[in-house]
């Protein structure tokens, strides 16, 4: 029995997006791999957030300027002597 060439691509076609989307392990896979690219993206935003953080940590235990800018900034403190001037905007 001797299938025409256009069938027989058809044919093959049918197979093989059934091997590949009728099979729920095929589909597991690629969702595991859009999960794996998802969380290095996650650790590459941490890994930053992290060096940022010991940056402060060693600012905050090191430098006491740093110490009142943060509470200036932060708090509104003002020191002693000093007057505030707040403008509308």
């Amino acid at each position: 029995m001797k299938i025409p060439g256009r069938t027989a691509y058809i044919i093959g076609g049918a197979i093989v997006l059934l091997i590949l989307f009728g099979n729920s392990g095929f589909r597991r896979l690629v969702r595991r791999y859009w999960e794996i690219n998802k969380l290095q993206g996650m650790i590459v935003q941490l890994k930053k957030e992290n060096v940022l953080l010991r940056k402060e940590v060693y600012l905050l235990e090191k430098d006491p300027s740093y110490i009142e800018h943060i509470a200036r900034r932060e708090l509104g403190f003002v020191a002693r002597g000093e007057v505030e001037y707040r403008f509308k905007k």
